[in-house]
């Protein structure tokens, strides 16, 4: 099943220069995967009343292949492109009027028991044979991020609007961390071109975060971390 929408750009999602930004971008993906899952039963609110387990976002690489501006609507796509006994892989394509893409995410996720925290087997959260695979619009493939002896650049704390229903940091708030080592000005410059972002452990309110940075001519690596331990890792490509 290949679940569509239209929507325009809102005043909330746009940047410095009036498009929609990358941490806009990483909202519209999510909002896409968790309502395309709703069709199919398998939302976060679903999976939780009737597993007792979470989904959780592993890997998430987007590639950015134009811009969109406030007000200008567009069209997404979000499909099931890989299932496995412990993950899925759902691709969501982002299009303008013309049916041109504009972005395209392939996002790894998984399922977590939330008494035990261990991970579930997709088949035990409502994931089954009828569940149809549709192939990839475009060849994604996840990189692997080193963030060893990555400098600290800032350091921040997980507040209440950083959490979301499964009681920890929001994927994408992540990004607004991560984007708020950037000044104005090094984001209109440098206009991303792929970003990819691996979730390696979840964080919770009250939590204090280190953002670390290494930054090269054309793409930068970063992570974020929790006593010492990484939490999500990024590497950003210009």
């Amino acid at each position: 099943m290949v679940y569509k929408k239209q929507q325009m750009v809102g005043s909330t999602q746009v940047g410095a220069d009036a498009k929609l930004s990358t941490m806009g971008l990483f909202g519209v993906v999510e909002t896409a995967i968790t309502e395309g899952m709703g069709a199919l039963k398998i939302d976060g609110l679903t999976v939780r009343r009737l597993y007792n387990a979470f989904w959780v976002f592993t890997k998430n690489r987007i590639e950015i292949l134009g811009g969109l501006y406030w007000g200008e609507i567009f069209y997404v796509e979000s499909f099931i492109s890989d299932i496995s006994s412990a993950k899925l892989v759902v691709d969501t394509a982002i299009k303008n009027m013309q049916g041109e893409p504009v972005a395209y995410s392939s996002c790894e996720m998984c399922a977590l028991d939330v008494t035990t925290g261990r991970i579930r087997r997709t088949s035990t959260v409502g994931v089954n044979e009828n569940f149809v695979v549709e192939p990839s619009q475009r060849k994604i493939e996840f990189a692997k991020i080193d963030d060893t002896d990555l400098p600290i650049v800032e350091t921040v704390t997980v507040r209440s609007t950083n959490i979301d229903f499964s009681q920890h940091c929001n994927n994408v708030e992540y990004l607004r961390f991560i984007f708020n080592t950037y000044t104005v000005e090094e984001i209109l410059k440098r206009p991303i071109r792929e970003i990819e972002v691996c979730y390696v452990n979840q964080s919770y309110e009250g939590d204090t975060l280190t953002v670390h940075k290494q930054s090269c001519e054309r793409h930068d690596i970063l992570s974020v971390k929790k006593d010492g331990n990484t939490v999500i890792k990024c590497a950003i490509i210009f």
